[in-house]
């Protein structure tokens, strides 16, 4: 048999956010189109509350009971796949994926995000919630038969960082975005920016080149912007604030003739916590733009930058500063062929081919033995 631990406490703003429509995709995908059986580990939202040191450890206990009570009749042979870090983070976690172990369970993770290379470097967050996010990592991963990373740089980054054999590692290429059919782009209509838009996430937001159009979306945005009744024309030059949408809403009301994938602080390069992290991870909202039949704009030096390029779907800067100058040069031909190739990579993600892909891979190689 083959199992999917499915969590399903999000809050209201996380629904409006890459992280609950990743996972509730690839949910999706297994239990629909793969054959796997849910399990559902339930917590009380209030855990996200701060609770002194005896409370936050009893919730850690609570955790590892529920785990242990609805992992029960797992038995050798079967398969648990895990989308890790697991919502409800907690350090005993381990415990019993070592006693599944032990029994014969395969266990499988689809790695969202590396703490280790993210999480555990942000300084707004306190030592004690970076050390336990990092031990947790060091802790579960090692008992993992198959480990599915975004790409080449992550593999080799967890492997370095982790101790984990490459071997186990699978790279899964872009998260499939599940929505339904999107309309054709055409070219002049600017630059959309999705995401989390709070100043320490993407400060880069704030200083966006006032002499093309920029479309924004997303939570937390406290800058000055045009709203879209402010103008008639949807090609006036400026930066305008659409609002935030459900993840599974969005790609039908995105409007723009590119999406941007940066993070970090600046306009002139990807820098920080949030910008360096895109050296190893392929950001959501890349598929977020490919989805709804958008090229992309990304930093050069990002890891989903290679991808893009193969793909022709897409164009890679190192500054924002020049896209301007790039779209002001660039033909209508040019573009046609961009659009094209993002609606292909599109399609891809819309049906969940690269979910499929990986996991019926990995199922081939440890199921079979």
């Amino acid at each position: 048999m083959k199992y999917i631990a499915r969590e399903t406490a999000f809050r209201e703003n996380e629904k409006r956010t890459a992280g609950a429509k990743a996972r509730v995709d690839i949910d999706r995908i297994c239990t629909e189109q793969l054959g796997y059986t849910p399990v559902d580990i339930v917590f009380d939202t209030a855990r996200f509350e701060d609770r002194n040191i005896l409370g936050q450890l009893g919730e850690h206990s609570e955790a590892l009971h529920e785990w242990e009570r609805k992992t029960a009749h797992l038995k050798k042979g079967d398969l648990l796949l895990i989308q890790f870090p697991p919502v409800n983070h907690s350090l005993m976690l381990s415990r019993q994926l070592s006693r599944l172990k032990a029994e014969g369970v395969y266990l499988v993770a689809i790695l969202h995000d590396v703490e280790i290379l993210r999480g555990a470097k942000r300084k707004n967050k306190s030592i004690k919630n970076r050390m336990r996010k990092h031990f947790e990592e060091q802790l579960c991963l090692g008992h993992f038969d198959r480990i599915v990373v975004h790409n080449k740089a992550m593999k080799e980054a967890v492997a370095d960082l982790c101790g984990i054999p490459a071997g186990k590692m699978r790279s899964l290429g872009l998260f499939d975005y599940l929505c339904g059919e999107t309309r054709s782009r055409e070219f002049g209509r600017g630059v959309a920016v999705a995401g989390n838009l709070r100043p320490d996430k993407s400060g880069y937001a704030y200083q966006l080149p006032g002499n093309m159009r920029w479309n924004l979306y997303g939570i937390q945005f406290s800058g000055k912007a045009f709203l879209p009744g402010d103008e008639t024309d949807p090609k006036s030059p400026g930066v305008y604030y659409h609002g935030s949408f459900l993840a599974d809403e969005i790609a039908d009301r995105i409007d723009g003739s590119f999406g941007l994938v940066w993070d970090g602080a600046s306009i002139d390069t990807c820098e920080g916590v949030f910008g360096e992290y895109l050296r190893y991870n392929n950001p959501h909202k890349t598929s977020l733009y490919l989805a709804a039949g958008m090229p992309v704009i990304v930093w050069k030096e990002a890891a989903i930058a290679g991808y893009i390029l193969k793909e022709n779907c897409g164009i890679a800067v190192e500054s924002i500063a020049i896209i301007p100058k790039i779209l002001e040069e660039m033909s209508d031909e040019e573009y046609h062929i961009l659009a094209q190739n993002a609606e292909k990579v599109g399609r891809r993600l819309r049906r969940g081919d690269y979910t499929r892909k990986v996991l019926s891979g990995i199922e081939s190689e440890i199921l079979s033995v």
